[in-house]
């Protein structure tokens, strides 16, 4: 996708309002959608005169978390995917690509296996810490083994997500229990994620945003190339480090909430980069937002894709990422 020039765009403040309104939108087919469909009288009875019945326990304690948890969980992950892009220069990478997703799932399924840990807040801490390590392991090693280019911290990446996810599905073979209990999470989703996990996932998730913004100048010079953002006095790898950090903050809160919805950073980017620009102080607002619609909306398609049965979130976002993945590659070697 190509960013729109600035004759033919819009005001971006126009642009924000009409992604704030569609995002209104997809969360109310959220609360209304579902193996069950309530009216939106149903919904404002629910949520602001509780009567204990089943429809309000539903709405209040099943959809809306949901309908929370996926525009948190789908706003971090549009953000941490344009930072990824720009970090790597790749059209193509995503927060997939740095091999958080796999730390997480690496880790849920160590502490599930190795330390019986079972409980949804338990596994949620485990993939925060995954995720975290992988970041850090990453980094660290790009900085002792030559510096942080572009191409040696995907490159450390894509081979730590590869080795992490080996691993998983060496240890959920062995133990065909825990590979039931483990594959619904593990392929992401939202289903069954209670408010407090919102909660403790949003502070994270706020810094490593405000991160992202305040690098925002000097991610726009870092996205040409390091000769042009050192002449233009970036600190390289104060930018990156910062960088990495909103990535991690933003990747692993996300994954504790939800497990690895994979593709999410990658689509989005390109959506904010055509509505917006390339400035990343616009790009990273209407990723957020864009990212925010889109995992909220394949939540409610995951509802539908094989009816009555719920679908996990992650495999709509991956039908999705994987073909516009297709597209990007063709467009490269076209």
């Amino acid at each position: 996708m190509k960013p729109r020039t600035a004759a033919l765009a819009w005001p971006v403040s126009a642009t924000y309002a009409g992604l704030a309104v569609v995002l209104v939108v997809v969360m109310a087919m959220s609360l209304t959608l579902g193996y069950r469909i309530y009216s939106l009288d149903q919904v404002y009875r629910a949520l602001f005169a509780f009567d204990g019945t089943d429809t309000s326990v539903i709405i209040a304690n099943l959809r809306l978390p949901r309908a929370v948890v996926a525009p948190m969980v789908g706003a971090a992950l549009g953000i941490a995917g344009v930072l990824v892009q720009t970090l790597s220069r790749n059209r193509i990478a995503s927060p997939d690509t740095l091999g958080l997703n796999a730390g997480a799932s690496l880790f849920v399924v160590m502490a599930s296996s190795v330390l019986g840990v079972s409980s949804l807040m338990g596994l949620s801490f485990a993939a925060a810490l995954g995720a975290l390590g992988a970041a850090l392991l990453v980094f660290g090693i790009a900085a002792t083994a030559g510096g942080l280019s572009p191409l040696r911290i995907v490159l450390i990446g894509v081979t730590f997500a590869g080795l992490g996810h080996s691993v998983v599905e060496v240890v959920l073979t062995t133990n065909e229990a825990q590979m039931q209990q483990l594959l619904f999470w593990l392929s992401g989703a939202f289903v069954d994620r209670p408010l407090a996990l919102a909660a403790n996932g949003a502070p994270f998730m706020i810094v490593g945003g405000l991160v992202a913004l305040v690098l925002s100048r000097a991610l726009d010079a870092l996205q040409a190339d390091d000769s042009t953002a050192a002449s233009l006095g970036v600190p390289l790898f104060i930018v990156r480090g910062a960088a990495f950090l909103s990535v991690s903050l933003l990747t692993g809160a996300s994954v504790a909430m939800a497990g690895p919805v994979g593709f999410v950073g990658l689509v989005v980017p390109h959506a904010a980069r055509w509505l917006v620009g390339l400035r990343h102080s616009r790009q990273i607002v209407a990723a957020a937002l864009i990212g925010a619609i889109y995992a909220t909306a394949a939540d409610v398609a995951a509802r539908f894709v094989i009816y009555p049965i719920e679908a996990p979130v992650g495999a709509v976002t991956a039908v999705v990422g994987g073909a516009m993945l297709l597209i990007l590659l063709k467009r490269r070697a076209a």
